[in-house]
């Protein structure tokens, strides 16, 4: 990945960049333009779809539109782990090129083996550096939550923070980011084991969303079910009130998460701001890697609170 910091000049790049590098994998789901003006370093995670392996990080809404194009027409697209040989190429890139410790953030590892595969591929290189060290995280989260904690480290490598305290305040944040997920097409989750054949037909029929929570332990949890957007929606925000510490979100940045576009974002953005008018709410997409999973129609609310739930 070329770096780049856009108008900031290399010297000064060199001062905010004092300690620490930033490293990820693409299911944070952030656009080309800014891992490359934030200096970012992105592994790309790939999936198989129509017999080939493809892996790409986008740049715009519309390649994110034509990929859930393709899975309402019936694409069944599956993922693959990293492994650790391109993981550690990966690292060796970033060593070879810049000064500092490595910060890399992965995809859950109650979702993928890609954290063990990271922290496989760091060890091994960490015994062979003496004044430098790649620190892996697990991020406990996939998609926007990666991308949370990504800008806080962007904005922590800016303020020149230290590694350590960098990882420890990452470590912190991922445990109280609760995110929230309403799923609209049932046909990914009977085809990832979530729920049977059955219930999934039963449940089209009824219109019925399931309402998924990001767990403790960084695992995709069913944690209810509602029929249709409204009490869906309505459910989710009893949630906000429920695990936001009592926030009245006044400046606070809250985010939802959507797959392809749908009714349900602005239905959603909406009735937070009715009950919390002083919230900065950006809307952004679900990429390839957790869309294959979620499929059409998912919608995601992302926000700090208390801590996640400890629920299997």
């Amino acid at each position: 990945m070329q770096n780049s910091l856009g108008n900031i000049s290399n010297a000064l790049y060199d001062v905010i960049m004092a300690d620490f590098i930033i490293s990820c994998d693409s299911c944070a789901d952030l656009f080309k333009d800014y891992l490359t003006e934030n200096n970012v370093h992105c592994i790309v995670m790939k999936r198989v779809q129509n017999g080939n392996e493809i892996g790409v990080i986008f740049n715009s809404e519309d390649e994110v539109d034509a990929f859930y194009d393709e899975i309402k027409k019936g694409a069944l697209p599956t993922t693959i782990a990293l492994n650790p040989v391109e993981l550690k190429e990966h690292f060796e890139k970033i060593l070879e090129n810049e000064k500092g410790d490595i910060i890399h953030l992965t995809l859950s590892s109650g979702l993928s083996c890609t954290f063990e595969n990271a922290v496989k591929a760091a060890e091994e290189l960490n015994k062979t550096l003496s004044d430098r060290k790649i620190h892996v995280i697990d991020s406990l989260i996939a998609t926007g939550g990666i991308a949370f904690l990504v800008k806080n480290l962007v904005e922590m490598r800016n303020k020149g923070i230290k590694t350590e305290d960098a990882v420890q305040e990452i470590q912190h944040l991922r445990g109280h980011l609760q995110s929230w997920i309403i799923v609209d097409d049932l046909k990914h989750l009977r085809r990832g084991g979530r729920i049977s054949g059955f219930r999934a037909m039963v449940g089209t029929m009824l219109d019925i969303k399931p309402i998924i929570v990001m767990s403790k332990t960084g695992k995709l949890v069913i944690e209810n079910k509602q029929r249709g957007y409204q009490k869906s929606i309505a459910y989710v925000l009893k949630k906000i009130e429920q695990y936001g510490l009592g926030s009245n979100f006044n400046g606070t940045q809250m985010y939802i998460y959507q797959t392809s576009r749908h009714e349900m974002t602005n239905i959603l953005k909406k009735s937070i701001l009715a009950k919390y008018p002083g919230a900065n709410i950006e809307i952004c997409r679900i990429g390839t890697i957790i869309g294959t999973h979620l499929g059409d129609g998912a919608v995601a609310l992302l926000f700090v609170g208390a801590p996640r739930l400890d629920i299997s």
